[in-house]
């Protein structure tokens, strides 16, 4: 509470006093003035209304609501802050100076009550969702083993990346069949063209392969082709890490900072490519992500507390029967 209250009250300083010198000229991607100002407001909201609710003892109803407040503003405040890793490199390769520093200090504190703000409202969730304490699983809920199938939202979230890959590829096979694309920069130049070539192939193996290992069985275990490997697991973090790095990668950039600038004019070109390139870039990227959270619960190593299959399934049937 103490932290939301103090960036709240040196933004609506800088709303009527004016703002200091940022780097770039400017704090975030989005407009500045009061925006931070109800940012922070509202989270200081939701981090002050966990007190008394800690307190007294609230329904599970309660608990989803602040968390979905303080998820809401901790999302806010750190899409708002969304310049503070460019600040930190621009720190670490080109040197300090009074607007970095300021720009630091400003997108860091941002970034950090979003951080505040996510883990209460991740308390808050469980609270709400009593999970097992032993691996954070609702048992019965969520998904125990590898083996199990992924749920519908997981593979909604692998066919939109793939959506928005198409998408994106309609662009570039349109600029090559116009003979837009290679220039004549690339063609002058073997490497470029050969990177370019390397490029798109792990550009399509991403918006392919990737989101359908994050979301099928053979992704989490190996299939029967593959001989000595069938059935074993397959490794978690080159499919998950990978998942959540371009997922991450593409949200931000072309989601956030692409659309931003957009939207301000910053660029501009005909309508329709534009629109392509950009939502399915950022449509690739929120999918990847949703599937890879779908991916991360199936391959959480098994509970030793879990109730077996016989149990979960009788359980089902007395709540069937009302009992």
């Amino acid at each position: 509470m103490a932290w939301q209250a103090a960036y709240a009250l040196v933004h609506l300083q800088w709303a009527i006093g004016g703002a200091p010198r940022f780097l770039m000229g400017r704090e975030s991607y989005f407009p500045g003035g009061w925006v931070p100002v109800v940012i922070a407001a509202v989270a200081l909201l939701g981090c002050a209304a966990v007190v008394p609710g800690a307190r007294r003892g609230l329904s599970d109803t309660r608990h989803y609501v602040l968390a979905g407040l303080n998820a809401a503003a901790g999302v806010a405040l750190c899409v708002y802050s969304f310049l503070f890793p460019v600040i930190i490199v621009s720190l670490l390769f080109e040197g300090g100076g009074t607007d970095k520093v300021v720009s630091l200090l400003a997108t860091g504190s941002g970034a950090t009550g979003g951080v505040f703000c996510l883990v209460i409202a991740a308390r808050e969730r469980r609270l709400a969702a009593h999970p097992c304490e032993s691996c954070g699983r609702v048992h019965g809920r969520s998904p125990e083993r590898r083996e199990e199938k992924s749920p519908g939202w997981a593979y909604a979230g692998a066919y939109l990346a793939i959506g928005g890959f198409l998408a994106r590829m309609s662009v570039w096979l349109d600029d090559t069949v116009a003979g837009r694309w290679p220039s004549a920069a690339s063609k002058a130049n073997e490497f470029s063209w050969t990177a370019m070539v390397v490029f798109l192939a792990l550009m399509s193996l991403a918006g392919t392969m990737l989101p359908l290992a994050l979301v099928h069985r053979w992704g989490r275990l190996w299939p029967a082709w593959l001989g000595p490997l069938r059935g074993r697991a397959v490794p978690r973090w080159p499919v998950l890490g990978v998942g959540l790095f371009i997922g991450a990668s593409l949200t931000a950039y072309f989601g956030i900072a692409g659309m931003t600038a957009w939207i301000r004019g910053d660029f501009g070109g005909p309508l329709l490519p534009l629109l392509l390139e950009m939502l399915g870039y950022t449509f690739w990227g929120i999918g990847l992500l949703v599937a890879s959270a779908s991916y991360y619960t199936l391959t959480r190593a098994p509970c030793s507390r879990a109730p077996s299959a016989e149990s979960l399934a009788g359980t089902v049937e007395l709540k069937g029967e009302g009992r």
